[in-house]
């Protein structure tokens, strides 16, 4: 597959590359298209979220907050 890189953002990919975050073009906008996609993929589990809400599914934050810490203490035990 072939892509241009629009004029206006040529000297962008180019100063990516030259600070050594990228080895080359390819790698520039295939990140990019990973971000396109972590975008989406945002966007729809916000839209879920709002949908559940609308539907009268909240769940408490005090209940979040415990499952967080207790997450949070799982890791910790994992890594010790």
């Amino acid at each position: 597959m072939s892509t241009g890189i629009p004029s206006d953002l040529g000297a962008t990919v180019q100063q990516l590359i030259a600070d050594g975050k990228f080895q080359d073009e390819s790698e520039v906008i295939a990140e990019g298209i990973r971000l396109v996609v972590a975008r989406e993929k945002m966007h729809a589990d916000i839209q879920a979220g709002i949908d559940q809400l609308d539907r009268g599914e909240a769940v408490d934050a005090d209940e979040v907050y415990a499952e967080a810490r207790r997450r949070i203490k799982a890791i910790e035990a994992r890594q010790s």
